[in-house]
């Protein structure tokens, strides 16, 4: 009876760990680095998507990806790529970054900046944690 109790608590701090360690990193990353990755990562879609004829489908193929990366992550066994799917899912994610500023374009007073990067932190970290807790899960 007692095991029936603790399992519950047991998935919850695993839950609870993978978030925290995703939001930390996050929050570090857009902090101290303040929208470079958004600009390398979608620089790069914004590239492909005009080389292959798509100058409108930005979104359209950093979503795609971004799917495509997520269903790998849930079918690959082997450690190494799930770290290196989780690497990319991290800087793929920035796309929430990149539909927040089409949503909240003028971010120019500080309280609408912090609240943009605490907005972006939190669903980066809860779509990355999630991703990472489902895709390990046993």
């Amino acid at each position: 009876m007692e095991e029936k109790i603790l399992k519950p608590m047991i998935i919850n701090r695993k839950v609870s760990i993978t978030l925290l360690i995703c939001f930390i990193g996050y929050l570090i990353s857009d902090t101290f680095f303040n929208d470079v990755i958004l600009h390398l990562i979608g620089g790069l879609f914004g590239t492909v998507s005009n080389q292959i004829g798509l100058g409108n489908g930005f979104y359209f193929i950093w979503f795609v990806v971004l799917l495509g990366f997520v269903v790998l992550f849930y079918k690959i066994q082997v450690k190494l790529l799930k770290v290196a799917l989780i690497i990319s899912l991290w800087l793929l994610l920035y796309l929430i970054d990149a539909l927040l500023y089409e949503i909240m374009p003028d971010i120019t007073s500080k309280l609408l900046r912090y609240s943009h990067i605490g907005l972006s932190v939190l669903l980066k970290s809860l779509a990355l944690g999630w991703i990472h807790y489902y895709g390990n899960k046993e």
